[in-house]
């Protein structure tokens, strides 16, 4: 077994009046490693915003590392003070309208201009209908929510040719709200 990356160091730290240990400094900030760092004090965005708390303009005091257990790769996260931490904004009407209008833009179709209903695609923001309509999408894809219909029949599938001869017509992948409640299904 090799040397350890970070070693353990004893120093001083912004959240105790006492030395602590810590796994060195990156960058000029103090290192900590999983576990070691007081939860009472130290927090990471998300975390502050969990407690209805914003960092408020503050640097980072410490930097929490670990390993990622799906691809072990070294993660950083930033910790924050709790006490210096500043309330979250409050939503004005403005901010509201202007995150409805965000969030609507990435519901809506380039191609045809519905609402999806749904969080789009990044890379291309169009619905699976007009990407099956376009090409972007085979006729024996996995998404077959657009296809009147279950399942393609494979014996009308032509294997030899590039297209499926039994493609029935495209619609609409959501139904509109309207329709939904006119129908009594629970959206």
């Amino acid at each position: 077994m090799g040397k350890r990356q970070y070693p353990w160091q004893l120093r001083p730290v912004p959240w105790s009046e006492w030395q602590e240990y810590t796994r060195g400094t990156r960058d000029g900030i103090v290192l900590l490693s999983w576990g070691i760092g007081p939860r009472d004090k130290l927090a990471t965005r998300r975390q502050l915003r969990k407690l209805g708390l914003r960092p408020g303009g503050q640097d980072p005091v410490a930097l929490l590392y670990f390993r990622h257990r799906a691809s072990y790769r070294q993660v950083l996260a930033e910790l924050f003070l709790i006490e210096r931490a500043k309330p979250v904004r409050p939503m004005t009407p403005a901010r509201r309208v202007a995150l409805d209008k965000a969030l609507a833009a990435r519901r809506t179709c380039r191609e045809c201009g519905t609402d999806a209903h749904v969080e789009l695609p990044r890379a291309h923001r169009t619905c699976e209908s007009c990407r099956y309509r376009i090409g972007m999408l085979a006729p024996d894809d996995y998404l077959h929510d657009y296809l009147i219909g279950t399942p393609i029949d494979p014996d009308a599938y032509d294997h030899d040719a590039d297209v499926n001869v039994a493609v029935a017509s495209v619609v609409p992948l959501h139904p509109a709200p309207a329709e939904v409640e006119r129908e009594g299904v629970a959206a």
